[in-house]
Order: structure tokens, then sequence, then C-alpha cells
């Protein structure tokens, strides 16, 4: 699960504006989401918004038997029809896991499952457990067909699209509101989309303290923006003194360990932002820093010795504000 909250600066609260608005707080794709939609059609398009959500979530659930995903990790390798927003969804998820390397993978099902972080059966699997599941991993097991309407499974791979259907919808919440000719504030978990303007004024978004994840270290400015980040402090269990979180290296089959604690990315595409949130937080750093350096990706990365690094891009798509000294963060721009 991904976290980050909405930081609206005081101003903004007091500003008196005269314009409707209206908020829906509601629970799907497994987390806590708000929709606020500010104009006169504020409560219709936020329920619109809250409708679609829950469309997408029938579809793209791995635990909905209605859903093409469930039909495909229970059809025993055979293809099974799916739904154009189906085929939207896993069309993105496979060209973000080609440009990655595969280090975004949406088979890693069997290895969310063997670990089990974020239930009470979560512990460290054997060695050979891991293996075993690492054989049912990877992008290329999964064939999408020419016209988009069937999808096939080889190997035991089990599709999760968990890691890249929040970004989804907030992309088609996003263009509900546009369409409309509104402002809006998208809050489906971890993945923010600042749709317009907040009153005449930029969103102000705030980015989790890992330790604290109800304060920020930093906010960042948007109109028009997706913020989605992906962090070690959501779901995590202890062990032997050791911490392990969700996010998997599909690589080793062990979670991510390379001293990062969070991966912000802003995009104006939540789809694309929330895949790569994760990748770049397997990629590490180093590699992470050198990959947005080359594809022209504005990022924060937040350090387990508390620094906290932007990319090149980062100003050209938000106003950077680090807040985070008090809390014994540098900022390593």
């Amino acid at each position: 699960m991904k976290r980050i909250f909405a930081a609206l600066l005081p101003l903004l609260l007091l500003c008196g504006c005269a314009a409707k608005e209206y908020s829906t707080d509601f629970f799907a794709m497994d987390t806590f989401m708000s929709v606020k939609v500010l104009g006169k059609e504020s409560e219709a398009l936020a329920q619109d918004c809250e409708r679609r959500i829950n469309e997408l979530e029938r579809e793209l659930s791995r635990t909905r038997e209605e859903s093409g995903v469930w039909l495909l990790n229970h059809a025993n390798g055979k293809a099974v029809p799916i739904t154009d927003r189906e085929a939207d969804v896993l069309a993105a998820a496979l060209a973000i896991s080609g440009q990655t390397g595969g280090l975004y993978d949406p088979t890693v099902a069997p290895l969310t499952d063997l670990w089990g972080v974020g239930t009470e059966y979560a512990h460290v699997p054997e060695q050979r457990e891991i293996a075993n599941a690492l054989l049912q991993v990877g992008a290329s097991k999964l064939h999408l067909s020419a016209d988009g309407r069937q999808v096939q499974a080889d190997g035991g791979a089990q599709l999760d699209l968990g890691g890249i259907a929040k970004g989804y919808a907030a992309d088609e919440c996003a263009a509900i509101l546009r369409a409309a000719d509104t402002s809006g504030l998208l809050t489906l978990g971890g993945n923010i989309y600042a749709v317009g303007t907040n009153h005449g004024e930029p969103w102000v978004i705030g980015i989790a303290d890992p330790d604290e994840s109800t304060d920020y270290i930093a906010t960042v400015a948007v109109q028009d923006k997706s913020v989605v980040t992906s962090g070690d402090y959501e779901r995590y269990f202890e062990q032997d003194g050791k911490r392990y979180h969700h996010i998997f290296d599909p690589r080793t089959g062990y979670p991510a360990d390379n001293g990062l604690r969070s991966v912000t990315v802003i995009d104006e595409n939540s789809t694309r932002a929330d895949a790569l949130t994760t990748a770049l937080f397997v990629m590490g750093l180093d590699e992470g820093m050198a990959f947005c350096e080359q594809n022209g990706i504005a990022a924060v990365f937040v350090t387990a010795d508390k620094q906290v690094i932007t990319t090149p891009d980062v100003p050209n798509v938000c106003t950077f504000f680090f807040a985070g000294a008090e809390k014994g963060y540098t900022d390593a721009q």
C-alpha cells in the first residue's frame, strides 16, 4: 500500500472562497479514499468518481471472482477474455515492466502470498519456498492478444494489478473532472491527483515522514499532476530483530533492501507514476536517480540515513519545499 497525505496550507484553509465543494470518503481497492470536488456540480461529480473506482475494483481486483484478473489466475494456463479497461491497465503494466527491466513486475503475487506481509501469517519463508515462488514470477509469462481481448498466463504466473490499479483509477477520475472543467483533489490511498487549482492556488501535497507517517518532511505544490509514493513503512513485520516490508525485488524474492525508505513520483500520468515508484524503490538510490535522469522523471527519494534527494526534473513540474530539518532530515539535492 502506498501512502501520502494532503497538507493544505493555513492560507488556503482560511481563503473563505464562495465556490461550492463536496467531499466523499470511502473504502475501495483495499485502502481508504477521499474525493474532493470544487464547483457547482461537485456532489454529482464526486459520486461519479466513487462509482468509477468501485467499477474498476470489480474489474481489476484479483480477489473478486467477476474480474478478468481472478479468471486469469484460475484458468490453469488457458486464455481468458478481458474488458477494454482491463486490457488498458495490463498493457500499461507490461510496458512499464519492460521499461524498468522487470523491476516493476505485475506477477509478484506468489511472493506476496508467500510472505504474507500485512496479514497474521506474515513470516520469513525458507529459501526453497522463495525459489519455488520465483519460478512463477516474470512479466514475460503474460501474453496479451493482439486485439487486446484475451490474456494468457504461463507457468503458474499470477497477475496482481494492485501496484498500478489505483493510479489508473486516479487517471480515470481526473478525466471525469477535466471533462466537466472543474477542479478537485483525488486521494486514493497513496495515489493523489491534484486536478486544476485549489481556489486559484496550487494544491499543496505533503510527503510523509517514514518514521511518523501522519507528519510530513517536504511538500510539493502542483496543478494537474499526480503525486504517488511507495514506502517501506505502510505494511511490514519484524522477525528476529529485522523489519520486512511489502515491496519485493523480483530478482531475489525478498523485500528490497537498499537503504531507501520511500520514493515519490510527480507525473501527469498516475498510472505510470504508480508503477514507477515501485520500480524506483527496488532500484535503489543510485540506479533510481540515473534512471530518472535518463527518462525525465520527477522523483523524490528518502533514504534510511534521512537524506531527501530530488531529481533534476522536480522543479519543472512542481514547487518543492523541504520541511524535514527539525526531524533530522537533510535536504541533499
